[in-house]
């Protein structure tokens, strides 16, 4: 009797249904992907009715929380990130998905004086300029890292240089500074900090920019595969990718 009742009312039951099978969706996510992830969260857990819980962290240490076996049901990382944990056994096969790029961008304090960085040139004669450089160890920072020693200034600046955690962290020194300091981080990072008193300069020049890929995957650990991988797909959607373009993706 239940099931004619199911059917015959299959607006209830569609309601019902979605209520019962409610799914957390536990994600490790980059930090490069906050500014649109939050939004795409939410949206998905109002379509599906499942509810997508985010930690956030950069690149380098979620490779790290993935080799050492922590657990979740998505994980949206640097594509190396990704190719590394499908070869330990640790992400469903064929749920890879591209979600898409990043460049390594600019940043200064908003109203501060503006650098030259329109070449590789322009750019090592700013930093030299600079009263701090600040960048941090997430996977930008370990781009950074070794421009300063390709353009021959690592020595030169290293006394002024800070390396921090994370993205989030370096432009927070950016913003609370003063004097003529310049940041790197991922674009989309230095836009997300724009309402909080960062401002992006721009991407790097092109003869020395460096893009991060990025990929999202459902990982063996889930205990909510479908919904998982439902994520997955929400993400990569073009809506979504309209999404991450407004928030400096490529």
């Amino acid at each position: 009797m239940s099931r004619r009742v199911a059917i015959a009312t299959g607006a209830i039951a569609l309601l019902a249904s979605s209520t019962l099978f409610a799914a957390d969706v536990a994600t490790l996510a980059t930090l490069a992907v906050q500014g649109a992830i939050v939004e795409l969260a939410r949206d998905y857990g109002q379509s599906s009715g499942h509810r997508v819980t985010l930690a956030f962290d950069t690149g380098p240490n979620l490779a790290k929380r993935v080799a050492a076996g922590e657990t979740a049901d998505v994980l949206i990382a640097p594509a190396a990130v990704v190719e590394q944990a499908a070869k330990d056994g640790r992400v469903v096969a064929n749920s890879r998905a591209a979600i898409g790029k990043v460049a390594v961008g600019v940043a200064i304090r908003k109203g501060a004086r503006v650098p030259d960085i329109s070449s590789a040139d322009a750019l090592k004669r700013a930093l030299v300029a600079a009263d701090t450089v600040v960048y941090s160890q997430g996977t930008s920072g370990v781009y950074i890292e070794k421009l300063f020693a390709d353009l021959g200034i690592a020595d030169a600046i290293r006394p002024k240089t800070v390396r921090l955690a994370n993205g989030g962290d370096a432009l927070e020194r950016i913003v609370s500074g003063r004097g003529n300091d310049i940041g790197f981080t991922m674009v989309s990072e230095i836009k997300m900090f724009e309402p909080r008193g960062a401002s992006l300069v721009g991407p790097l020049p092109p003869a020395i920019q460096n893009y991060t890929t990025y990929e999202a995957v459902v990982m063996t650990t889930s205990a909510n595969r479908e919904a998982a991988a439902g994520f997955v797909q929400h993400v990569t959607t073009p809506a979504a990718r309209r999404v991450l373009a407004s928030t400096g993706w490529e």
